[in-house]
């Protein structure tokens, strides 16, 4: 069984920031033309189960924006169960729209990080 350490949460993070960090430098030397890497915005259909089951579990899960489901995911927990918030960003993954390559010129600075 996988051992959830917070050493590795701490990785993720730190992997996610140098990944928004190189897109901002590659974007602020190449501003049209830089091949960039992101997820479209949730669809909600896609997460009606999700959202059904975390409710039940006394969950509640927004999804309106991939902001709304990383703080909604980041604040689910539940006592006793150590592995409950690890189950359901397994499935939140399982809801997202796969990810998508796009030219920096083809999208507003607001729409890419």
């Amino acid at each position: 069984m996988y051992d959830l350490k917070q050493a590795n949460a701490l990785v993720e993070e730190f992997m996610l920031f140098a990944n928004i960090t190189v897109a901002k430098k590659i974007t602020s030397v190449f501003p049209r033309y830089a091949l960039l890497r992101r997820h479209p915005v949730p669809q909600r259909q896609n997460f009606d189960g999700l959202i059904a089951a975390a409710t039940l579990a006394g969950v509640q899960m927004k999804v309106d924006s991939s902001k709304e489901l990383a703080d909604s995911l980041d604040a689910a927990s539940q006592e006793g169960s150590p592995y409950f918030n690890k189950l359901l960003r397994i499935m939140a993954t399982r809801c997202m729209s796969q990810a998508v390559y796009f030219c920096s010129g083809e999208l507003s600075a607001a729409g890419k990080f």
